[in-house]
């Protein structure tokens, strides 16, 4: 088989992995509690793993402009899973946090998401786990070199 070959059968077996992150997420944000497109389950996950953030540090996150997060921002909040406060040192300055809700949300897709990687990585032996692991992060060492995140 050539490289070429090779990479082409990677790209399926990535893009059928990200189908099953993709089926997670999607069951996590549409679970009873709560409805939330794309963006809005980006922004739970971004709150969740990082804290309070600046609404330019989630623009620059999701790759918007802050007006069209502003309106990502007023879907969650009128969803009960965020809170927007300005600063007091910098009334300019908007921080966005999780509310208790938000963090049910979040803590629920996370667990989704650990289900899944426990039955990825079930039918491995612990010496495959791990060669798994280390190959894993050397690609993703390269691919962030690539894209330059």
């Amino acid at each position: 088989m050539t490289i070429d070959q090779r990479a082409a059968d990677l790209g399926l077996v990535v893009q059928d992995i990200m189908k099953q992150f993709q089926a997670v997420n999607a069951a996590a944000a549409n679970g009873p509690h709560v409805a939330l497109n794309q963006q809005e389950l980006r922004v739970v996950e971004f709150l969740g793993h990082d804290g309070s953030q600046m609404m330019r540090a989630l623009a620059d996150y999701l790759s918007l402009a802050v007006n069209s997060v502003t309106s990502v921002a007023d879907g969650l909040e009128q969803k009960g899973l965020i809170h927007r406060q300005r600063s007091e040192e910098d009334r300019r300055v908007v921080l966005v946090e999780l509310t208790e809700s938000g963090r049910e949300t979040y803590n629920a897709l996370e667990a989704s998401k650990l289900q899944l990687f426990r039955s990825m990585l079930g039918p491995l032996t612990i010496d495959e786990q791990e060669i798994l692991l280390v190959l894993f992060r050397k690609i993703a060492r390269v691919g962030r070199e690539q894209v330059q995140l």
